[in-house]
């Protein structure tokens, strides 16, 4: 009964293994041949006399499923070349770092070319600046355009 019970685990094994590369080598098994047959069977067009009938779906030649399969296996290798436009303008933020002994008049000159537009900064940066007159080295001001 032993011997029995090893010859049969033995075949059933050897079964499940056929079966398995049988399947595994099978090229319309493969999701991307089974996303091609269904691509396929919605871009065909119906004709009146077998309209969703499996002849049609024979009709697609083996050696057509292998062209689009190389299709887009060629396409998965190109990059994506799309130009995409924005509808708006990317605003852009300058910073400064103040060194010692700058006020916001000269960085206002330095960035505006006048130095009455240091209101503009300040207003800006209200949260770092506690007092207009004195500002300390390091920190980081943002100027508006």
């Amino acid at each position: 009964m032993p011997k029995d019970f090893k010859i049969g685990m033995t075949l059933g094994m050897v079964l499940v293994i056929i079966a398995t590369l049988w399947l595994a080598t099978r090229p319309g098994l493969n999701p991307q041949a089974r996303t091609l047959n269904s691509q396929n069977i919605t871009s065909l067009p119906e004709t009146s006399s077998a309209p969703n009938n499996l002849s049609t779906i024979e009709a697609i030649p083996q050696s057509a499923e292998n062209n689009q399969l190389s299709i887009i296996n060629n396409r998965s290798k190109q990059p994506d070349l799309t130009v995409y436009e924005q509808t708006q303008k990317i605003k852009t933020q300058r910073f400064h770092i103040v060194r010692k002994g700058e006020t916001l008049s000269a960085i206002s000159a330095k960035y505006y070319g006048s130095a009455s537009k240091w209101q503009r900064i300040l207003d800006a940066n209200r949260s770092q600046v506690k007092n207009a007159n004195r500002l300390a080295p390091g920190t980081k001001l943002i100027i508006p355009e």
